[in-house]
């Protein structure tokens, strides 16, 4: 929990400071914008990483091995999938992402009245 507390507010700090660099003040708008940004692409990483381990592509990779076996200089068995190279798992990102969307939209509600 502190680990993710920790995060949340290292991304706040972060969309703050592009804010900042972005135009000479911060206003709600140039924050809402930032946070729209990095929640964005957390969500966009975790979700890569969930369907990655999730094992989708691991027979894509193994069709496609067997295809171009002649260009191959590794045998089969020495590499690994996917699914297996990814040690990490994506709920951290995920949650982290939507954490930093639902600030976002609590700004856009206060922005829009």
């Amino acid at each position: 929990m502190k680990k993710l507390f920790f995060s949340i507010v290292i991304i706040q700090v972060l969309i703050l400071i592009t804010a900042f660099f972005r135009t000479d003040h911060v206003t709600l708008l140039s924050y809402i914008n930032n946070s729209f940004v990095y929640g964005g692409i957390l969500l966009f990483l975790g979700s890569w990483v969930f369907v990655v381990r999730t094992g989708v592509f691991d027979i894509f990779t193994i069709s496609m091995r067997k295809a171009f076996k002649l260009k191959s200089t590794l045998e089969d068995d020495e590499m690994r999938p996917p699914s297996e190279v990814i040690a990490f798992s994506s709920s951290y990102l995920l949650l982290t992402g939507t954490i930093t969307l639902l600030i976002m939209m609590v700004c856009l509600v206060i922005y829009s009245l």
